[in-house]
């Protein structure tokens, strides 16, 4: 903690990621107008005024208050996802790392499988078969990024499973569930974290590019991505719609890199010197 504090990035990485998650969790409180109520009268106001501070769009909502509550939608879909995905990838990694064999070959090449389809392409194919929403989205990024987790899951237990203090415990007779537990997963858990973090930040702007498209979540749900599509039409005339919002992104992914480069240099003793 004492190297954290004294570490500039990790301070401007923890300052963006606290800052982010205080919008999401106190939204209402902090708001100052509801997200979806449109006033004609104030729209496309110009930013930098008492009642407007971040200008409104093009029915008249408020920016500020809809990239506030817009932090909610980026926050959930890029953690849920990420979660989703090393919680399957961690399993499969261990499964398929320790006992090798046939299993390792069998989960190894449906990864190899999964690789073969383009996010996008994926994504674009499920969500116009089962429709576009929040949950649908969580679902189609953690189905597909599992196999970055297995794969990197599987190469440490793959090391780790031949240690001394592993084959002690073996020969000492402790079981295989304590031995993945207390011994490997243990100590084949800090890529993970570092891959985890970075992952967030890349989920992010995979739903902002989605919900741009019109296939991630609903149109009247607050989003960062759905505030850049309404505001491409009036880019020329209005460049605050879609500029404040697209800000609001940059800033968030940046924090979760500083933090994920954080984690690298600080769990990787090879990055000390």
């Amino acid at each position: 903690m004492r190297r954290a504090l004294t570490d500039p990035s990790f301070l401007l990485g923890a300052a963006i990621v606290l800052l982010i998650m205080a919008c999401a969790v106190f939204a209402p409180a902090l708001a100052p107008h509801a997200p979806n109520v449109a006033d004609l009268r104030a729209r496309l106001a110009p930013p930098f005024q008492p009642t407007y501070v971040l200008g409104a769009d093009a029915i008249g909502r408020d920016i500020l208050s809809r990239i506030i509550f817009g932090a909610r939608i980026s926050l959930v879909v890029g953690v849920a996802s990420v979660a989703a995905a090393s919680i399957i990838g961690t399993v499969i990694g261990l499964l398929a790392g320790y006992f090798g064999g046939l299993l390792d070959t069998v989960l190894m090449r449906l990864a190899d499988i999964q690789l073969a389809f383009p996010f996008i392409l994926l994504a674009i194919t499920v969500i116009a078969v089962i429709g576009p929403g929040l949950w649908k989205l969580v679902l189609v990024m953690a189905f597909s990024q599992w196999v970055q987790y297995a794969r990197i899951v599987r190469g440490q237990v793959l090391s780790i499973r031949e240690t001394d203090y592993v084959q002690a415990a073996t020969s000492l007779g402790a079981g295989h569930g304590r031995i993945l537990v207390r011994h490997v997963l243990l100590n084949a858990l800090t890529p993970v974290m570092v891959l985890a973090t970075l992952g967030i930040a890349n989920n992010i702007l995979l739903e902002a590019g989605l919900t741009f498209l019109g296939l991630g979540v609903d149109p009247t749900i607050p989003s960062w991505g759905g505030m850049l599509a309404d505001g491409r039409n009036y880019i020329e005339r209005a460049w605050w719609v879609s500029t404040f919002p697209g800000l609001a992104i940059t800033v968030t992914v940046l924090g979760f890199n500083l933090l994920g480069d954080w984690l690298r240099d600080t769990l990787d003793p090879r990055m000390q010197g």
